[in-house]
């Protein structure tokens, strides 16, 4: 069998619906495998997957209640065999050339955005992301301390931009997002997306401050400690409505150490803006 040129990499808790629409435009790209993380769903995605696609393969996840994006797509970039990576959506439909068309922007040292049409023109979108196996592990992949929904996919694009991988900016593919509302996204999530929102975007202002001015990433035990601790000052922070605490946060074995301080009307600050922009937000069909 000829080793795929690209590797399909999607995954799955709750989302069977937009899934069953969204693998066979996955299944019939050229040149390219599939895989499917079941990350604990409760729909047994593994089982309606193996049934009707043979051929794609499927990492199943047990005993994960709680959703965590970004370890559920290293484990499916883990189980690809192709150079070049992939991460897609369950809610995303490719257009039938999608894997065909990339070839012309698949270039050493460069990563790919794709698009979606809006009433607005087009608009540059962090999933899917299309980059070199080997560069995604060179950057640590997806960061798996960020538990809650949203900003690991532009922390992912951060981390690569610093690394000095480009992104091909004559790019024009365009991908199709089913259409849905925020429920689906807080499922399976410990918080709701407006807190999360606050935790994910403290956290990844903290690494990349951490990263200027120390010159390295987080390391692994840098990045779950830090994350946790920004999650339970944010907590704090929102619970104490009026407080105005301050909150030093000491990133672990760091030498000499190194603290970011928040403060809890920044955090109900950002919080407050977060729900007011998604209360702004319209949810409507991709044309």
């Amino acid at each position: 069998m000829a080793v795929p040129e690209l590797s399909l990499v999607s995954c799955c808790k709750g989302r069977l619906e937009h899934l069953r629409r969204a693998l066979p435009t996955f299944v019939e790209q050229i040149g390219a495998e599939v895989i499917v993380v079941d990350y604990d769903c409760p729909e047994r995605t593994r089982d309606w997957v193996a049934a009707r696609f043979p051929a794609v393969r499927v990492v199943a996840v047990s005993d994960a209640p709680i959703l965590n994006i970004s370890r559920a797509r290293n484990l499916g970039a883990k189980a690809a065999t192709a150079a070049w990576l992939a991460f897609c959506d369950a809610d995303q439909l490719l257009p039938p050339s999608f894997a065909s068309d990339l070839r012309a922007w698949m270039q050493p040292d460069t990563y790919i955005r794709t698009f979606r049409k809006t009433p607005s023109g087009l608009v540059r979108r962090p999933i899917p992301l299309v980059c070199e196996a080997a560069t995604f592990w060179a950057v640590g992949g997806y960061d798996d301390a960020i538990c809650g929904w949203g900003f690991e996919d532009r922390e992912l694009i951060e981390r690569l931009d610093r690394s000095g991988i480009k992104e091909a900016r004559d790019a024009q593919l365009l991908v199709e997002t089913l259409p849905h509302g925020n429920a689906l996204r807080r499922s399976f999530y410990e918080h709701n997306i407006d807190v999360s929102a606050v935790v994910n975007h403290h956290y990844g202002t903290i690494k990349l401050r951490y990263f200027e001015t120390r010159g390295c990433w987080f390391s692994d035990a840098q990045r779950y400690s830090t994350y946790r601790a920004v999650e339970q000052v944010v907590l704090a922070a929102l619970a104490e409505s009026g407080s105005d605490s301050t909150f030093d946060i000491l990133v672990a074995d760091s030498a000499p150490p190194w603290t970011a301080r928040l403060t809890a009307q920044g955090v109900r600050d950002y919080h407050r803006n977060r729900k007011e922009m998604d209360a702004r937000r319209v949810i409507a069909p991709t044309p």
